[in-house]
C-alpha cells in the first residue's frame, strides 16, 4: 500500500482468509486495558485511499487511545469496497466479492482477540467507506450499534432490493458542493471526475432521499429539529424519544468530498471542508451513545 505511513504505536496488520481469498485488517487497542469489553469500531476507507492513510486523516487511532475503545480498520480489495453500485463489464472481479460478509469476519476476528462488547459495535467511513456502510446498514445491520457516514449515502440498487428488519442509527455528514458523491444523488460529476475516475460507481441515492427512507425505517418522525451549529452548517436530528430511532444529517454548504476537521492536508480537488466540525469527534459521540439494544 504505497500510500500508508508505518504503522502507529499499539496497530498490527491482522491476515485472515475469506471467500478463498487472502484478506487482511489493522487492529488498533493502544494502550487500553484488554480484559474489560469495549466498543469496537471499524473504520472504513474511500476508494483508492489505504486504510492507514484514512487513519491520518481522521485520527480515530488517537481518539481510540484517548477514550478506550478498539479500532479495527478494514482493507479493501485494491482499495474499492464493493458497496453495490460497482456493476458491469468493468466491474466483474469486483462484484464477486462479498464485502459484507468480511467485514463481519472482521468483527468475529477482532472479538476472538479482544474483549470486546457486542452490543457496542459501531461502523464510519467516508466515500467509497461511507456507501459500503450504507450498504450494510441496509442489507446485514443486525450486530451494528450505529453507524457515521462523511462524503457519501447508499447505492440506490442496493436499497430497491431489501429492507432492514431493525432500526439503523446514522449519523451522516454531506457537503452540498461535493461533486464525487453528488449530494442530490447519482453518480460523480464533472469533467475532472470523469478524468480522475475512469470506471466511475453507479447511482447513489440523494442525501434527502436517503435520509427519508431512514426515517421511514425507524419511525422516526416526519419533521427534524433543525439547528444551525456553524456558519453554513445545518443540522437535521429526526427521533421519537428513544435512541433507536435516531437519524442525524449534517449539511455543510459549500462542502466537497473531504472529512470535516481532517487532522492533515487533504487534496485540493476533493473541494472546500470546514474547520468548524471534528467529524472524527462528532462521529464517535453519537455512536458511543446507540448500543445495539438501546
Amino acid at each position: 500500500m504505497a500510500n500508508s505511513p508505518e504503522l502507529p504505536d499499539g496497530t498490527v496488520e491482522v491476515r485472515l482468509r475469506h471467500q478463498d481469498r487472502d484478506r487482511s485488517y489493522f487492529l488498533h487497542t493502544g494502550g487500553a486495558e484488554q480484559a474489560i469489553p469495549k466498543p469496537l469500531l471499524l473504520a472504513l476507507h474511500g476508494r483508492g485511499i489505504a486504510p492507514l492513510m484514512f487513519d491520518r486523516w481522521t485520527g480515530y487511532s488517537a481518539l481510540a487511545d484517548e477514550e478506550g475503545f478498539v479500532l479495527a480498520m478494514p482493507s479493501a480489495i485494491g482499495e474499492i469496497w464493493n458497496d453495490g453500485r460497482y456493476r458491469g463489464p468493468s466491474w466483474r472481479e469486483l462484484e464477486a466479492i462479498d464485502d459484507v460478509g468480511y467485514l463481519h469476519v472482521v468483527i468475529d476476528d477482532v472479538i476472538g482477540r479482544q474483549a470486546v462488547d457486542p452490543e457496542r459495535i459501531y461502523l464510519a467511513g467516508m466515500s467509497n467507506g461511507a456507501a459500503m456502510g450504507g450498504c450494510v446498514a441496509w442489507e446485514r445491520p443486525g450486530r451494528i450499534g450505529a453507524f457515521a457516514q462523511v462524503a457519501g449515502t447508499a447505492a440506490v440498487a442496493v436499497v430497491e432490493r431489501s429492507v432492514p428488519e431493525v432500526p439503523v442509527r446514522i449519523l451522516q455528514m454531506h457537503g452540498t458542493h461535493d461533486r464525487w458523491a453528488p449530494y442530490a444523488g447519482g453518480r460523480a460529476r464533472g469533467i475532472l471526475a470523469r478524468l480522475i475516475v475512469r470506471h466511475p460507481a453507479g447511482s447513489s441515492l440523494s442525501v434527502d432521499d436517503w435520509a427519508r427512507a431512514l426515517v421511514l425505517l425507524n419511525g422516526a418522525g416526519e419533521e427534524p429539529d433543525v439547528e444551525t451549529v456553524a456558519p453554513g452548517v445545518t443540522v437535521r436530528r429526526w427521533g421519537e424519544g428513544s435512541p433507536s430511532s435516531d437519524v442525524v444529517f449534517y449539511q455543510v454548504e459549500g462542502g466537497g468530498h473531504t472529512w470535516p476537521g481532517a487532522r492533515i492536508w487533504m487534496p485540493p480537488h476533493l473541494g472546500r471542508t470546514t474547520p468548524a466540525l471534528d467529524a472524527t469527534r462528532i462521529s464517535w459521540d453519537f455512536l458511543s451513545n446507540h448500543g445495539r439494544g438501546t
